[in-house]
């Protein structure tokens, strides 16, 4: 009988660790500040939305949180492009 090897923070576990999420805010150009608020902000709540959801996916929700901080200026192509192709699996 094989032992499944249960590692969180890869690809959509959850909960995610602090070090995975820096890794995936410092790939979006992200600073490790605003990794350490989402994550700080996540954990608080359990990992769960506004409306008391559980959040299945730490990566789509840390997509939203840099779209809801970015700042206020145009975006570069290069931010949309990195936008667009940011839920792509491999």
């Amino acid at each position: 009988m094989k032992t499944k090897k249960c590692v969180t923070g890869f690809g959509k576990n959850m909960p995610p660790s602090i070090k995975h999420v820096r890794i995936y805010f410092d790939q979006k150009g992200q600073s490790t500040e605003a990794a350490d608020a989402f994550f700080k902000h996540y954990e608080s709540g359990k990992w769960k939305t506004g409306k008391g959801c559980p959040i299945l996916d730490w990566k789509a929700a840390a997509g939203n949180w840099i779209w809801q901080h970015r700042p206020e200026k145009p975006l570069t192509l290069e931010l949309k492009i990195k936008l667009q192709f940011s839920n792509k699996t491999f």
